[in-house]
């Protein structure tokens, strides 16, 4: 079974429990988290035997990668070339559901196979899924808490139940229910490729002139 960290009155993590998740995910253990579109499973995205076992988990083919959290825009840079409409988008809808799709730098090759040009990525909205990665210093790959084909849970009690044998920390606390709205950020218009919690329209509206609006 796996271990368990209960979230404080406030719904975030102690100090001490952000740092013993982030030391988790570092050292290639899946750890089950809230987030602000569902519960997630992520560990780092720098070891490929880390991604490989959350597919092994989730039984999902590696034709589809996985998607990567960062604690914040500074951090993305690092990994991703970034791009004025990437800003655009990032400055109204960070942190928060919105995954971006850019090309990887150099470095950011590394949270990815070769065949696949780029690299799906965001920071969350949720504060205990941000002080946990924030505290690792590193990106994490992550992907809905459920096996493939499945419903994504928002509870980590439904999250134990199907997937708890498999895991090896557990965040408890509770996710919003949702997926985060994935857009091509690559070229000069927001290309959205899959509509969850931010509508199409409201892309557009943020992205079709590369204005940088703040929350």
């Amino acid at each position: 079974m796996p271990d368990i960290i209960e979230l404080d009155s406030s719904g975030t993590l102690r100090e001490a429990d952000a740092q013993k998740a982030a030391a988790a995910g570092k050292s290639c253990r899946v750890v089950a988290f809230p987030t602000e579109s569902s519960y997630a499973i992520g560990s780092t995205g720098l070891i490929k035997a880390a991604t490989r076992r959350i597919l092994q988990i989730k039984e999902r083919s590696t034709l589809k990668p996985l998607a990567v959290l960062v604690d914040s825009t500074v951090a993305a840079k690092t990994w991703v070339e970034w791009t004025p409409l990437a800003q655009a988008l990032a400055t109204r809808f960070w942190p928060g559901p919105l995954l971006l799709l850019l090309k990887p730098t150099a470095q950011g090759r590394l949270l990815t196979f070769p065949e696949y040009p780029v690299v799906a990525i965001r920071v969350p909205d949720h504060p205990a899924a941000r002080a946990m990665i924030k505290a690792s210093g590193i990106p994490w790959v992550y992907s809905s808490a459920n096996k493939s084909g499945q419903s994504a849970h928002n509870d980590a009690g439904a999250v134990e139940a199907e997937l708890g044998a498999e895991l090896d920390l557990v965040i408890r606390g509770k996710a919003d229910a949702g997926e985060p709205t994935v857009v091509d950020a690559t070229g000069e218009k927001p290309r959205v490729l899959k509509v969850g919690l931010l509508s199409a329209e409201l892309i557009a509206q943020h992205g079709g002139s590369h204005a940088a609006n703040p929350r």
